[in-house]
This record gives C-alpha cells, structure tokens and sequence, in this order.
C-alpha cells in the first residue's frame, strides 16, 4: 500500500520540477517478473525507476542508508532491501514472481561515469531463472549528484528500457565465476550503450 501512495505522491511532484521521459516500456516482459538493473549516479534514480514503471520494483539499498531513522522507515515502507543480505530475499521474491531491481556499481558514482558492475544481478538471475531488463538512467547527475547539497530543477530525466537478457538457469549448488562475469558484461555493454546514444 505504502509503495503505490508514495508512487502517486512522487509522479505529482517529479511532474512538478522536472521532466520525466521514459523510452522502451514495451520492452517490459509480458510473461514473467525481472530483475532490473540500472546505472547509479544519483539519489534520484531509484525514486526516477519508481514513477515510470507502472510495475512494483523493490530495490535493492545501501545499508548506510537504514541508519537514519526516517529514511529506514521509508525505505521499509517500500519493502527495499538491504544490501547487507539482499540476496536470498530478492531470490525469495523473485521466485515469488515479484520483480527486483538493483544498482550493480555498489553506490552512486561519484564522477557520473559508468563503473564495473558486481555480479549479484548474474547470480539471482541464473538462480532464479527470470531476465534481467538494463535500465539506462539519465539526467539524474546534473539534476542531484552525489556531491551537491541540493538538487536542481526542472531539467529532463530520461529512463531507457532494453530488451530482456535471458542468462541459462543453474542448478548447481556453485556457480562458475566465468559464467557469473560473461553475464554482467554483457548487461554492463548493454547499459553503456544506451547511456553513449543519450
């Protein structure tokens, strides 16, 4: 309930200072729950991924950010997860047919700039079977990086939607790094691009 109240107030105020465009919703997967993946730059970009998608998403959060006492209780109101021992309940949830979503830099980027993405997104995917969709999140660094005090307004944020990556689902109790990093590159290609075409 908490997460479609906060949506509704959200979409209200992001209408307000700034300008959301959204490109590839079609590639959504009609048929199953996903794992989203997207770049981080910002503190913006996991309140950008919960106005445009008409879906629940429950992200994965710094467990810094569970220290302070407001922003805990609003991030379990939204059944965030926290990166401390993210991955059996994003697996649980998966397997539940709900969808999760991610940041795999391991925090916001501090220069804007893409770095190399950790492998969990590769691995609650091979465990769960489900696609992992690449989000491209853009605007969010001129509008609040990580280094400014307040955010500016009314600039355009644009979230981009690729089309599905389906990884093999492994039943093998380990799973092979090799396979683990094939999988991240090719999200982390995927991601890039979009980003490059703006």
């Amino acid at each position: 309930m908490w997460y479609w109240l906060f949506r509704a107030i959200f979409i209200l105020l992001f209408k307000i200072i700034y300008r959301i465009k959204v490109e590839g919703l079609e590639n959504l997967p009609l048929k199953s729950n996903f794992i989203m993946v997207a770049n981080h730059s910002s503190f913006l970009d996991p309140l950008v991924v919960m106005v445009s998608l008409p879906l629940k998403i429950h992200c994965i959060a710094m467990r810094s950010l569970y220290m302070i006492p407001a922003l805990r209780w609003f991030l379990r109101a939204n059944e965030t997860l926290s990166d401390g021992s993210s991955s059996p309940k994003a697996l649980e949830l998966l397997i539940k047919n709900e969808n999760v979503g991610l940041f795999p830099e391991g925090g916001i980027s501090r220069d804007g700039n893409l770095r190399e993405f950790r492998r969990g997104a590769a691995l609650l995917a091979m465990r769960s079977g489900r696609p992992i969709v690449p989000a491209a999140i853009i605007g969010t660094f001129q509008a609040f990086p990580r280094s400014a005090k307040f955010p500016r307004f009314f600039l355009t944020l644009k979230l981009k939607i690729g089309k599905p990556i389906y990884l093999l689902k492994e039943f093998e109790e380990i799973i092979d790094d090799i396979y683990l990093q094939e999988g991240m590159f090719k999200v982390k290609n995927t991601v890039k691009e979009m980003l490059n075409a703006g």
